[in-house]
């Protein structure tokens, strides 16, 4: 039953903004999609404890992303896909033997790690970075909304406004001016699959 009302959950895109269309997207499928290495079942996987499948993403990426528009979510949800490797891993593994500070849907560094804690007011004085991404992970929400509290905090009002819109520049943009890294091939791979699972031209 649970399954089922996932199933039908929904991405709401925001109405009334000037130049944009409400859409409303099935989370699940939605989420599939974009990241089709995503797994049925986490229990058998290396990294099980860190693993979500899209059915059990959903809900906690749909309470993240509630009131953003379609083009916000379509450029997150892209960036979540390549960045937690489709919902499999929380901490950066690779390349061997990773960096245990580093982590989140979003593969946040070290530092934005801690920022975030201390925003969610978790206990860290004292503690290590490992740790520090320990407690954040713990929580699936925690961890997956990390990467709507980055946009927030840390993307400009410019590249803000150019997500919104759901087009090629504002997600170049938000890989380049806010994430700062660079347009590889994978990430216009998951933008493309991620652009058609909303209906955005781009």
């Amino acid at each position: 039953m649970h399954t089922q009302l996932v199933y039908f959950a929904l991405f709401a895109g925001l109405a009334g903004a000037a130049g944009l269309e409400s859409k409303s997207i099935y989370a699940v499928e939605a989420i599939k999609s974009i990241m089709p290495g995503a797994l049925t079942d986490c229990s058998q996987f290396e990294f099980s404890k860190e693993c979500r499948t899209p059915e059990e993403a959903a809900p906690h990426l749909i309470n993240s992303l509630k009131g953003r528009t379609t083009g916000e979510i379509a450029m997150i949800l892209s960036l979540i896909g390549v960045e937690s490797g489709d919902l499999k891993f929380r901490i950066n593994h690779f390349p061997s033997p990773g960096h245990p500070d580093q982590g989140t849907a979003n593969m946040m560094s070290p530092m934005y790690v801690s920022e975030y804690a201390k925003d969610l007011n978790l206990p860290i004085e004292g503690k290590s970075g490992p740790e520090i991404l320990q407690l954040v992970i713990a929580d699936d929400f925690r961890n997956f909304d990390s990467a709507r509290w980055f946009v927030d905090k840390h993307c400009s009002d410019e590249v803000k406004a150019k997500m919104k819109m759901g087009t090629d520049e504002g997600y170049s943009d938000y890989i380049t001016k806010c994430v700062g890294t660079t347009m590889a091939d994978d990430r216009q791979r998951y933008w493309d699959r991620a652009k058609k699972a909303f209906d955005l031209s781009g």
